[in-house]
């Protein structure tokens, strides 16, 4: 048998404009409007990070998994890998070191409250 979780139920009228910016700072947030409230009252700050510069991370990641595969299939298949396979994941790695290297920071939050 599972514990039901108790809650609170609390209703809160705004005004037409506060409404407004609950919602505009909800949508800044990307969070529900009830989700926005709940964690405003709970915590006093919403911290959203952006992380738009992680996708070329993740791209040059999945590169390297993508050949890496290939490299060990055709070594499964064959017996042998080529010297040139070898080369090219290690200059794909190297461009991932560097990448990873130039996008290493400190991510700092944008605060929402």
């Amino acid at each position: 048998m599972t514990a039901k979780r108790a809650y609170k139920q609390f209703h809160i009228g705004f005004s037409k404009e506060e409404w407004e910016i609950v919602c505009r700072k909800a949508r800044a947030a990307r969070l529900r409007n009830g989700t926005y409230v709940r964690r405003m009252a709970v915590k006093g700050e919403i911290k959203y990070y952006e992380l738009k510069e992680l996708v070329t991370l993740k791209r040059a990641f999945l590169s390297i998994g993508n050949n890496l595969n290939q490299i060990a299939k055709v070594a499964n298949e064959s017996g042998s890998v080529y010297q040139k396979d070898i080369e090219d994941l290690q200059e794909e790695f190297k461009y991932f070191r560097t990448a990873m290297q130039s996008y290493l920071f400190p991510i700092s939050p944008t605060y929402i409250s």
